[in-house]
């Protein structure tokens, strides 16, 4: 699901895994373009995860989403999981910040607190990324096949197996409630790769992406959507979405 980029906080990110995704208004259900760069995949899974656990802890608070057990409890848990995703977006803009040569000082002002502060808080060698690694960057190995059970996972709603796979930022930011949230806003039946259709996998940077053609039927209408799930080259899942498809047959 997660729903699922602000720059990498730093390399570390690349050893942590991700996201999914609801109707229209949801970061999980919702039409992408497919020209993003490969320097705005970790900023389009932030944004997304922030549109997802923003409008989640919305609906519960409004009494329109329907949970399991204490309404205030889950929006608890959506508040926190979506300040796990507003600081990395704070960490990845002080990177593009100090990367354009904005200084401590004027980081701080805009964050109104000291230059000391902002040093302090954001500072280290996350800031200064270094030269990027020359060597060439090949899809990951069974990406599609892994992408397919991962999915299988999530519409089946098994939640520990599918954040198995998840990095350490995902685990924070993407909670079950968000899953079952976008689960529930799916019929109960969907077909994986649905009349044969076979997975595109491209290669973004450091990023393997899978996207994979989903179906489902409701009443006697067939909605084509896609399930897009991000790996980082170490496997792990970066990036977990319900996608609209602009294009069906793409």
């Amino acid at each position: 699901m997660a729903q699922t980029v602000v720059p990498a906080a730093s390399g570390a990110s690349r050893r942590h895994a991700a996201k999914a995704v609801p109707p229209p208004s949801d970061p999980t259900l919702t039409e992408e373009p497919d020209t993003a760069a490969a320097a705005d995949v970790d900023r389009q899974v932030m944004a997304r995860m922030a549109q997802a656990n923003a409008e989640l802890l919305v609906r519960v608070l409004r009494g329109e989403e329907t949970v399991a057990g204490d309404p205030a409890m889950v929006a608890l848990a959506a508040a926190r999981s979506l300040g796990v995703v507003v600081d990395d977006i704070l960490r990845g803009l002080v990177v593009r910040a100090r990367a354009d040569g904005r200084t401590w000082a004027e980081i701080g002002e805009v964050l109104h607190v000291t230059r000391q502060a902002a040093l302090q808080r954001f500072g280290g060698p996350h800031t200064d990324p270094g030269p990027p690694d020359e060597a060439p960057v090949r899809p990951l190995p069974g990406a599609a096949a892994l992408a397919s059970v991962l999915l299988e996972h999530f519409l089946n709603r098994r939640w520990d197996e599918l954040r198995a796979h998840f990095d350490q930022r995902m685990l924070d930011a993407c909670s079950v409630v968000l899953l079952a949230s976008v689960r529930a806003r799916l019929p109960a039946t969907v077909d994986v790769a649905a009349g044969g259709a076979e997975p595109r996998v491209t290669q973004l940077g450091e990023h393997t992406v899978v996207d994979l053609p989903l179906s489902f039927k409701r009443g006697f209408k067939r909605t084509e959507v896609s399930g897009r799930v991000v790996f980082d080259d170490f496997a792990r899942v970066a990036g977990f979405f319900i996608l609209a498809q602009s294009h069906p047959g793409l």
